[in-house]
């Protein structure tokens, strides 16, 4: 269709972002306070994505991200888009309660080297030996972004690159050694006591399946640069990044699904719209995920077919099962949640997978379910004298999709399908929280389809790509911003091959690293 001029005037933008979630909302922001026309097209009706709130009978509850880490990074990327707020932030702690081990393990890693000598006196020479690597690694990637060739890119790339010497150099070649060295394997060598193997390779009670570089990129967050909830909530810092897209004539479209990116001799030309409209640009940022970008919005015959089948093969993260609970304090018992995230397992019953454990559902005595104090993060959370809590657990996509009939659509029986399976965990989880069941007040219920239907992630993905060496290969870079097409760029979780932040700040990083970009290249 042939545009008058004034309509493609109109419909013609510097910038287009694809998806209102926190890394495009930091694209467009950087880039409308830098003086350029764009447009976030965002495919629901609030923006976020599942860095979000929603209310029930006077309690509000999270979406998705519950805390972050890096809140200085945070703060100089808002600072740097003009955002002037203030804002404070108060630390997270987590608590591991299995059979075996009952441990607050986000203290600074000397302190938690020395409760775990404590705890396994056999194993000292071991967790010496592991955390003196874990320490030496981790010095090296504190600030991995500010030096790291390959956690940049344009022109902060190449001045990388030629101070790739001496120290420099050694440095790299640490974190591309250890990029490629099993954790489960490393700690093989040193640790006899599978749950303490478990904890330190997955802070938890999985099997390690990460890089030891991942690992130590989760310990840094974990312990030494902490987890921390801003006194905005994360839904706030979405608001103030939209007030600034705004204040700088920026415009924000919701319920604005995209049908296709136009890509024209391996170019991008813009987008058209599931309601039809076309919009113009020569620069697209998509906060969408790979798969949704490359499989469903991109005609298969404009990408390279090694670059498709890469994206295809390659696996995110899987999904959870969350029960959201307003409760009555009066009526259960809290003592035994010493942090505000306690990580439990009830069981551990040896040679059973994930996929194993989602066959029986009563398994969730097997499973590590994650129980969030989520109304002392603000007691604006919830009525006055009342509490929340929040209960998350892994749980498979496949398991779940039978019940899908279409988008937000489901099969009879799936609603009292979710409560039955909200009762087991519930049940599961008053092992430690005597008296839950009795003091819910309100109740909420997301599986992996409302990730899917609501969250619009990728088969209910929740957390990138996936953290296991073996599902995600192919890739000859660490920051995955830049594409094959030309001027296609990428914005969020998915545009770091690993959460090398931590979630939220990673997202951020990834959308003001691409803003810059072309600031860069159109100087």
């Amino acid at each position: 269709m042939k545009l008058f001029s004034k309509d493609w005037i109109l419909l013609k933008y510097d910038i287009i972002i694809i998806g209102a979630g926190v890394g495009g909302l930091t694209a467009a922001a950087k880039l409308a306070s830098s003086g350029k026309r764009i447009i976030v097209l965002e495919k629901i009706h609030h923006i976020g994505g599942t860095s979000h709130i929603f209310r029930r009978g006077g309690f509000i509850f999270p979406m998705g991200p519950l805390s972050f880490s890096y809140p200085d990074l945070v703060s100089k990327i808002l600072k740097d888009i003009g955002i002037t707020q203030k804002i404070s932030y108060e630390r997270s702690h987590f608590q591991l309660i299995s059979p075996n081990i009952n441990i607050i393990y986000s203290k600074p890693l000397e302190d938690l080297e020395d409760s775990l000598i404590t705890k396994f006196p056999n194993e000292k020479n071991g967790i010496s030996k592991f955390f003196n690597k874990l320490n030496e690694i981790i010095e090296v990637v504190d600030n991995i972004y500010e030096w790291n060739p390959d956690y940049l890119i344009g022109e902060k790339r190449f001045e990388a690159e030629s101070k790739m010497k001496g120290q420099n150099k050694k440095k790299y070649e640490l974190i591309k050694e250890f990029s490629n060295v099993s954790s489960k394997k490393f700690l093989d060598n040193y640790i006899e006591n599978s749950d303490l193997k478990k904890l330190l390779g997955s802070q938890g009670t999985y099997e390690p399946v990460m890089s030891m570089l991942h690992l130590a990129f989760m310990w840094n967050v974990m312990s030494e640069k902490g987890i921390w909830f801003p006194s905005y909530g994360i839904h706030g810092i979405n608001e103030l990044l939209y007030d600034r897209i705004i204040s700088e004539k920026g415009d924000v479209k919701l319920n604005t699904p995209i049908r296709e990116i136009i890509i024209e001799n391996g170019n991008v030309k813009g987008v058209i719209t599931s309601g039809g409209t076309t919009y113009y640009s020569d620069y697209i940022i998509s906060n969408a995920d790979y798969k949704t970008t490359f499989l469903q919005l991109v005609d298969k015959a404009k990408i390279p077919e090694d670059f498709y089948l890469k994206i295809k093969k390659n696996s995110f993260t899987g999904s959870e099962f969350c029960v959201y609970l307003g409760i009555d304090p009066e009526n259960v018992d809290l003592r035994e949640m010493r942090a505000d995230h306690v990580f439990y397992r009830d069981q551990m019953k040896p040679g059973r997978t994930l996929a194993e454990q989602d066959e029986d559902l009563s398994t969730f005595k097997n499973k590590e379910i994650e129980i969030c104090f989520w109304s002392k993060k603000s007691d604006d959370f919830v009525p006055e004298n009342k509490k929340s809590i929040l209960l998350r657990v892994n749980f498979s996509y496949d398991l779940m999709e039978k019940w899908r009939t279409g988008v937000k659509k489901r099969k009879q029986g799936y609603k009292e399908y979710k409560h039955e399976l909200a009762a087991k965990l519930i049940k599961v989880v008053e092992g430690i929280l005597p008296g839950l069941s009795e003091s819910i007040i309100e109740m909420e219920i997301a599986t992996p389809l409302t990730y899917r239907d609501w969250g619009k992630r990728f088969r209910g993905s929740i957390a990138g790509w996936s953290r296991d060496l073996t599902k995600v290969e192919g890739f000859n870079r660490e920051l995955l911003i830049k594409t094959p097409i030309k001027n296609l760029l990428m914005a969020g979780l998915y545009a770091s091959k690993e959460l090398f932040l931590g979630g939220y700040p990673t997202s951020m990083y990834t959308g003001i690293t691409a803003a810059d970009y072309i600031l860069e290249l159109n100087r």
